[in-house]
């Protein structure tokens, strides 16, 4: 996996298979929380603040954002990698 952070979002490149997607904030905002470390519960906060959500829709916002990831993939579960 190969990203780069854009003027207007963050570029996700699938090595394997050669898919590239710009996403866009604040969907761009939870990939670069994510790929920094930070926990699910930090991301959801950090979301209402960024997006103006309130507490429930940063979390579904979160975990449909996640989901599609994870179902286009560019993103791994943890327990995918051994992790």
């Amino acid at each position: 996996m190969s990203w780069a952070v854009e003027a207007r979002g963050v570029l996700l490149i699938n090595d394997a298979t050669g898919a590239v997607v710009t996403v866009g904030y604040p969907q761009a905002a939870i990939w670069e929380m994510l790929t920094g470390g930070e926990s699910n519960e930090r991301i959801a906060r950090k979301l209402c603040a960024i997006a103006s959500l309130e507490p429930e829709a940063a979390e579904a916002l979160m975990r449909e954002t996640v989901a599609a990831w994870r179902a286009a993939g560019f993103l791994a579960r943890e327990e995918d990698r051994g992790g």
